[in-house]
């Protein structure tokens, strides 16, 4: 069995960039969730099909066949689409905005949950999401929610995706939207466990908050 950590959070809370740095740190994989979902998003509107027809995304979704493997020198993660490495086309905010809807119908995140447990079975593995240490992996050995104030993570979206500051009130309102349908979704909704362990990075570098989590990690 592998050892397995969790990482939750708000979108644009940075904590994609957190697990893949802790996992380089101690040697972990680090399953980026959010990829499965993105994938299927990008699948259906490639197909030109209604995202927001949840039984057309259903009907579509047995088209899929989604595996997930690892670059065993970089431990990168390598997304295949029915055989095809999607690579960063993924990324793109129409594919975003598109998995967050998709990402709410029941059997998409099925289908999701079901890939992300059978990598996580026999693997030193670190995941991040919306839904990892409550639904996914709720026995997880450590699990962390992170968050930041949404001008925050706004600031940092128009950074990544390299976009003027004029954009900056269009990016805060889809990350307050975003927020509201993932702490309101029927399914798996957004939330902190528990027993993880709550981290507000809004004053924080990401080398900071690398060191506070990988302090909390005793292995």
């Amino acid at each position: 069995m592998g050892i397995n950590i969790a990482i939750d959070g708000t979108a644009g809370s940075g904590k994609g960039t957190l697990a893949n740095l802790v996992a380089k740190r101690r040697g972990f994989y680090h399953l980026d969730t959010g990829a499965i979902y993105r994938s299927i998003a990008y699948f259906m509107l490639q197909g030109k099909i209604d995202i927001n027809n949840e039984k057309a995304v259903i009907k579509n979704l047995k088209k899929i066949k989604f595996e997930i493997v690892f670059d065993e020198k970089t431990k990168k993660q390598i997304n295949l689409l029915n055989g095809v490495d999607l690579g960063i086309r993924i990324r793109a905010e129409e594919v975003s905005k598109a998995a967050s809807i998709v990402s709410q119908y029941e059997k998409v995140r099925e289908f999701a949950v079901k890939i992300q447990r059978k990598i996580a079975k026999n693997n030193n593995i670190i995941i991040e999401g919306r839904d990892i240490g409550t639904v996914v992996l709720p026995k997880a050995k450590y699990k962390f929610f992170l968050t930041a104030e949404p001008e925050v993570r706004a600031k940092r979206r128009l950074l990544q995706l390299n976009l003027p500051e004029s954009e900056f009130e269009n990016v805060l309102e889809e990350i307050v939207a975003r927020d509201k349908r993932d702490m309101e979704r029927a399914i798996s909704p957004l939330k902190k466990a528990e027993d993880a362990i709550l981290i507000d990075n809004s004053n924080y570098t990401i080398e900071q908050t690398v060191k506070l989590v990988c302090s909390k990690i005793k292995i």
